[in-house]
């Protein structure tokens, strides 16, 4: 992993850096991922959640095709 950093001084110091994103392929994660099911007891902010990583796998892994 890279890190870039970039930055100037004049009265004041300013460092800026930059990490790149990890991405993790596709084919990679739909080996690993499999569909969450939530409970009632889940908050709204899990449920959204869940339903969010759900759909990744549907788009990305074809999860509930036949």
């Amino acid at each position: 992993m890279t890190l870039t950093c970039t930055g100037f001084a004049f009265i004041v110091a300013q460092l800026t850096c930059i990490s790149p994103e990890i991405k993790v392929d596709a084919a990679r994660w739909c080996e690993v991922a499999r569909p969450i099911t939530y409970s009632s007891r889940d908050t709204p902010e899990t449920r959204r959640q869940v339903r969010a990583h759900n759909a990744k796998g549907v788009a990305a892994c074809g999860w509930g095709r036949r």
